[in-house]
């Protein structure tokens, strides 16, 4: 009778292990952004020039905000999103991670509506007017003294937690896209 209660008990206690594991919330892992050949928020300059190669420039771009980035750029780079269009590329960095890509194209090379259409199937989402306040201090990444085009879209995609901003100057020649990491440290504190 005692191995009875004994082996009960311990079935018991199993159970109830069981159980408590089966109740236990899951921790969710927020799945990663990857740009191009396996570029991710949060890589180093060398980590990111490790991918892309050498950039045609570097620089700091210091903004009137409290953030100053260090920028790699890189000239005419074919975008597959677009069907291969040349386009100029910079990786945005702040305490070098990278926080936001931007891409700037003519629209001689590829027309705005294209554009705009790429980035609603890419996000699934359909642009709405710029939400200043939703991006904060990330607004210098898409333009360096805060003041972006006013006919400015964001798409936003929570499932990467990135905000994309899409400019077209007021003469209609330049498009500007900038893929920003609404994780990043310098916007978290984190």
């Amino acid at each position: 009778m005692k191995k009875l209660i004994a082996v009960l008990t311990v079935l018991c206690l199993l159970c109830a292990s069981f159980a408590a594991l089966a109740e236990a919330p899951a921790t969710e892992v927020q799945p990663e952004f990857t740009f191009g050949n396996g570029i991710k928020f949060g890589m180093s300059m060398a980590e990111v020039t490790a991918i892309a190669g050498t950039p045609n420039e570097t620089d700091n771009d210091d903004t009137k905000g409290l953030v100053t980035f260090s920028e790699l750029e890189y000239k005419q780079v074919p975008d597959p999103m677009l069907d291969n269009t040349p386009v100029d590329t910079s990786f945005l960095f702040v305490n070098d991670k990278l926080v936001a890509i931007r891409f700037d194209l003519d629209t001689k090379s590829v027309a705005y509506e294209k554009v705009q259409a790429a980035l609603a199937e890419a996000t699934k989402s359909e642009g709405t007017m710029l939400d200043m306040a939703l991006l904060g201090n990330a607004i210098y990444a898409v333009d360096d003294d805060g003041t972006p085009e006013l006919n400015s879209l964001n798409y936003v995609d929570p499932i990467f937690n990135v905000v994309v901003v899409l400019e077209l100057d007021k003469e209609g020649d330049d498009v500007d896209i900038t893929i920003l990491d609404m994780n990043a440290e310098y916007l978290t504190g984190k």
